[in-house]
């Protein structure tokens, strides 16, 4: 099966985003709101899988799960551990994953906060890559946070510079629906 970033986050906003969006805690808007920053990272997420050759879907459940416990915007450091009971509600209502997918995006989501802990697989390289990339250009690029080429070639850019190639690579619908901006 070939994917593509615009197919792949289309199906995410019209199947996938409803679904977490009933069992999320978190805000729909602002710095980490669903419809901006997670839909962002979601986006990154499908665009640093590709680049590795590998299937975009865990990633996307990992980057759709990975705030939806998060109760403010400081610094809320079981919100990863927090989102763990939602995200595997809605991996049984959305689909059926295989046991080492599921652990995997568990294991992602649970853990993408903390630092110091290197990725054991592609899905928390890409969920942990797509997440670190906005740091990345508010505070300066580290080189030591990022795992995927694509996520060093991202990060070390501008968020102006993504945010054009974001809106090349998403279709109407998906424009309409989410909302870029300084929030991604």
């Amino acid at each position: 099966m070939i994917y593509s970033i615009s197919k792949t986050f289309d199906w995410y906003l019209m199947d996938i985003m409803p679904v977490v969006e009933k069992y999320a805690i978190q805000s729909k808007n602002g710095y980490h709101g669903l419809y901006t920053h997670t839909a962002a990272v979601v986006f990154r997420g499908i665009d640093y899988a590709l680049s590795l050759g590998k299937k975009p879907n865990p990633v996307v459940f990992a980057c759709a799960f990975h705030d939806m416990a998060r109760i403010n915007d400081g610094n809320d450091t079981i919100h990863g551990p927090n989102a763990i009971p939602l995200a595997e509600t809605v991996m049984d209502k959305v689909d059926s994953l295989d046991y080492n997918t599921r652990e995997s995006i568990i294991y992602a989501v649970k853990n993408h906060s903390l630092k110091n802990l290197a990725p054991r697989d592609y899905i928390s390289a890409c969920l942990w890559d797509a997440d670190r990339t906005r740091l990345a250009w508010e505070r300066g690029y580290r080189p030591n946070f990022f795992t995927t080429q694509r996520a060093h070639r991202v990060a070390s850019g501008t968020a102006n510079e993504y945010l054009k190639f974001m809106q090349k690579n998403m279709s109407s619908r998906a424009r309409d629906i989410i909302e870029l901006g300084e929030s991604y």
